[in-house]
């Protein structure tokens, strides 16, 4: 099963720092994240900007890849004299849904009526 992590930073960031939030990201949890930029590539004029930062979890390391991305962002935002908001969403794998009949066999209609025959 596959989860999916993502890692929202949003406000003004240099032109470079995404690109080394990822680099962190990556080091730390040893995944590969896939980085989005909405609005500015990155902003010197203090204009906003929002970057989502997307990885896929296998398995069971749904806790330890959290614990690792926290840190990574912890770094990332201690390096920074006015960090931008960083949100992170850790979406845990759907358990597959057996395929369902939308009625039993029993009470599948086949076009016959439903009156008793000679009626």
């Amino acid at each position: 099963m596959t989860a999916m992590i993502s890692v929202r930073v949003e406000g003004p960031v240099g032109l470079d720092e995404p690109e080394e939030l990822l680099r962190e990201l990556g080091r730390e949890t040893g995944l590969a994240w896939r980085l989005e930029t909405a609005g500015q590539k990155g902003t010197l004029d203090g204009g906003l900007a929002v970057t989502m930062l997307e990885a896929l979890v296998g398995g069971a390391a749904g806790a330890v890849v959290q614990m690792a991305t926290q840190r990574a962002i912890d770094v990332w935002r201690g390096r920074r004299l006015d960090p931008p908001t960083v949100t992170v969403v850790f979406q845990p794998a759907q358990a597959p849904q057996p395929a369902q009949d939308p009625e039993p066999e029993s009470q599948q209609r086949s076009g016959a009526s439903d009156a008793p025959e000679g009626s």
